[in-house]
């Protein structure tokens, strides 16, 4: 019988970590078992608020793989409603409960990979326990939200943090008819956006009637019958019939700090290129985990769904590996790190980050030099023509390309896959602007506006 890997966790990384591993090395009988506390495996989290909003219909479209089809296609041994509840990583066992039955048992692998996600930020604060007060990390979340908004009908809500999440809800609330209020404590929506980027999206927002108010911070809840009312800041009380906080999330990694696997600073899991965990035969993958930012080349958490799933791609095949091939490191998969590329709808504005900011530039040590330009998405003849702001940071220095993000109309947001390939390759503005990126009318400018911001910034420079 060949060796066993356990993945803990199935749903991006782990199902991405278990699936790898058993098509990696087809000459190794490798037994691979998922253990995953929840009754769901591999769906797609990022769709949630639009099945909320009614964009997506059907809650199975949002599922990639059932258990049954993971079992039957995949040859992997899927067992929902478990939990692992404490690691012996000296003894190479793990402790699980099934929480159907409520019995435990004692699984024992030969290499593991730690795919625990990570959990929604809860705001401990007087009247969280009323009712009414919800969170969207979950599929189980996203079906209490569309349960209630379904038979109570409410008409105000509020939902307190704009980040990717709580943006993505704004606009499928509104749709729904509901109004809404947004609490955020920074003073910019999405974390680290520049100003200029920052702007766009704001006026969008009220231009949508959604009320936000920034650098807020949430004291509290008051209800009756048990039920949330309003929501008490320092800057006033705001109805609602119901509270969606989207504060955040932070790594899970109760189990494994339990069992001496390392954290970091960011509260992630630390590990190597590898994939690989300071624990012999322990790998870990997806939003547990802290990873290289390709262009500071420091530890990160960016819990996006394609750091999970190739993440999980690197963990899993380098976990299939027998230990003599694992010793021999050119037989390692080499994780390449993240840019931390992320786009967002919100309402006709679409939105999008790629590198560093120029906050987060200078944090790393860089001399930023950042630049902003306003065009077009398409040619400025053609009937429909959106505007675009690009705003570029670059190093002083090297004159490298450290970070880009883009606001606008129809055609905005996947221009930033370009810039995040020229980041990808380490280019310089110089070169960034002779790229030869393709033209036509209902696409674009003649110039491009990634080329046209390279261009500005490099003359700036």
């Amino acid at each position: 019988m060949g060796e066993t890997v356990v993945v803990i966790g199935g749903n991006a990384a782990g199902m991405s970590a278990a699936s790898q591993a058993k098509r990696r090395n087809k000459n190794l009988d490798v037994i691979v078992l998922v253990l995953e506390k929840s009754p769901f495996i591999s769906y797609g989290e990022c769709g949630l608020p639009y099945y909320i909003g009614g964009v997506i219909k059907e809650s199975r479209k949002l599922f990639v793989l059932s258990p049954e089809d993971a079992r039957n296609k995949r040859g992997i041994d899927v067992r929902v409603n478990n939990e692992v509840i404490r690691m012996d990583t000296k003894a190479k066992e793990l402790y699980v409960r099934n929480l159907e039955s409520n019995e435990d048992y004692i699984l024992i692998y030969d290499r593991l990979v730690v795919a625990t996600g990570a959990k929604s930020v809860r705001l401990k604060l007087p009247g969280s326990d009323t009712e009414n007060i919800f969170h969207l990390k979950y599929f189980e979340d996203a079906e209490k939200i569309k349960s209630f908004i379904n038979e109570d009908k409410p008409k105000k809500a509020v939902v307190i943090g704009a980040g990717y999440i709580g943006m993505e809800m704004v606009e499928n609330l509104k749709e729904l008819g509901i109004d809404v209020t947004v609490i955020e404590m920074l003073p910019h929506v999405m974390g680290d956006t520049e100003e200029d980027i920052h702007t766009v999206i704001l006026d969008e927002l009220k231009r949508n009637g959604v009320n936000i108010l920034l650098e807020t911070a949430v004291k509290g809840f008051s209800g009756k019958n048990g039920r949330v009312r309003k929501v008490l800041t320092d800057k006033g009380d705001f109805e609602a019939d119901f509270v969606i906080e989207s504060a955040g999330i932070v790594p899970e990694v109760k189990l494994a700090q339990a069992s001496g696997i390392k954290t970091g600073e960011k509260g992630g899991i630390v590990i190597d290129r590898y994939m690989r965990t300071n624990v012999q035969d322990v790998f870990a993958a997806g939003d547990c985990t802290e990873i290289i930012h390709i262009v500071s080349g420091k530890p990160v958490f960016i819990p996006l769904a394609l750091n999970a799933n190739r993440g999980g791609r690197y963990a899993g095949a380098n976990a299939a590996m027998d230990s003599e091939d694992a010793k021999i490191k050119k037989n390692l998969k080499v994780f390449p790190g993240t840019l931390g590329s992320a786009v967002v709808k919100i309402f006709d504005v679409e939105a999008g980050k790629t590198g560093l900011s120029s906050k987060a530039a200078s944090l790393a040590g860089f001399d930023p030099v950042t630049e902003t330009v306003r065009t077009k998405t398409k040619a400025g003849y053609w009937p429909v023509h959106p505007p675009v702001t690009v705003t570029m940071t670059a190093d002083r220095k090297t004159r490298r390309l450290l970070g880009v993000q883009i606001a606008g109309g129809e055609g905005a947001a996947l221009r930033i896959d370009t810039a995040a390939a020229v980041l990808t390759a380490g280019m310089t503005v110089d070169a960034a602007g002779e790229m030869d990126l393709a033209y036509a009318p209902p696409f674009s400018p003649s110039w491009d506006p990634i080329l046209t911001a390279a261009g500005v910034i490099a003359k700036k420079m």
